[in-house]
């Protein structure tokens, strides 16, 4: 499924974000705002987000080129004509995107692949009864996108194999980090986890333990700085000499009885989740290379450290 044009049918915060994504990728997008107090404003918020991240255009590209490719449609159909894949951005109402994809699998030509940027609903709930609803798909991602390129690819049991490769292979080409979410569950996968986090966060503040500000430290002076470069697993990986397996059998406790203070009734850290762990490290990384990555972090780390000393927060 070749793509060569982009329609967005929503455009918000999160829907002229990918527009940026599409387009700074070389690909025409024609994005349509059905809010007449939010169109005008389209196209100015675009750009002005594309001058602040200027500086990951690709080279002998400039913020007016990628405005170029970027058309305003005045209805859905006027943004489908000739797009080979629409993303969906508009509000997040159940009723409204189901409307919607009614009207877009109704309008669209039959090869189109249409996703949904939505970051509640499983594509099941957004498509079934469609004629075509196996060309649907959920394409969520961090926000915005034309920072952040992680995108959850969650597909329907009747999503057809060609459409999420598709949709991989699109996000690929446009520089985003695309992750299969292999079960459609509530909140997908991302959105859990940073609810996980958050509701750690809040438990701590409420009973007293710590202020908002220095509980948000932990993270930006903290974790944070070592989750720019690896993802906790890769982390925890470099912190026992026999890696993540070392780690989750010396230190699995803590967090099994974490998991049972927030209400689970069985551990989290289990034989067989430790074997995944050790799997997934070891092939990315033998044992004998861990001196050699911890190297690495420790410099990514003082350099993202420095750069931070020279971008202040603003007052």
């Amino acid at each position: 499924m070749a793509v060569d044009k982009v329609a967005v049918i929503g455009g918000g915060l999160v829907g002229g974000s990918w527009a940026i994504v599409y387009a700074r990728a070389g690909l025409p997008v024609a994005i349509h705002e059905a809010d007449d107090s939010r169109r005008a404003a389209v196209a100015s918020r675009i750009e002005a987000a594309l001058a602040r991240s200027a500086a990951l255009l690709a080279p002998g590209d400039d913020v007016a080129a990628v405005m170029g490719r970027i058309g305003l449609a005045a209805t859905p159909g006027e943004a489908l004509a000739g797009a080979d894949f629409v993303h969906e951005c508009i509000e997040e109402k159940l009723d409204a995107k189901r409307a919607l994809f009614a009207r877009l699998d109704a309008e669209a030509e039959p090869g189109v692949i249409l996703a949904s940027a939505t970051s509640s609903f499983p594509v099941s709930a957004l498509a079934e009864g469609l004629a075509g609803r196996d060309r649907c798909i959920v394409a969520h991602p961090a926000a915005p996108p034309h920072l952040m390129p992680v995108t959850e690819i969650c597909p329907a049991p009747f999503t057809r194999p060609e459409v999420i490769d598709g949709t991989f292979r699109l996000m690929e080409r446009c520089g985003q980090v695309p992750v299969l979410i292999r079960k459609e569950v509530a909140g997908f996968v991302m959105n859990r986890m940073q609810a996980a986090l958050m509701v750690a966060m809040l438990r701590c503040v409420d009973e007293g333990s710590i202020t908002p500000g220095d509980a948000d430290k932990i993270i930006s002076e903290g974790f944070g700085l070592r989750w720019a470069f690896l993802g906790p697993f890769e982390g925890v990986d470099l912190n026992a000499p026999g890696g993540v397996r070392e780690y989750f059998e010396r230190y699995g406790f803590i967090f099994n009885a974490a998991a049972r203070g927030s209400g689970l009734k069985e551990d989290v850290v289990t034989p067989q989740a430790i074997a995944a762990l050790d799997a997934y490290a070891r092939a990315r990384l033998p044992l004998a290379h861990i001196p050699d990555r911890i190297a690495w972090r420790d410099e990514a780390i003082a350099a993202l450290t420095l750069l931070k000393r020279t971008r202040p927060p603003s007052a």
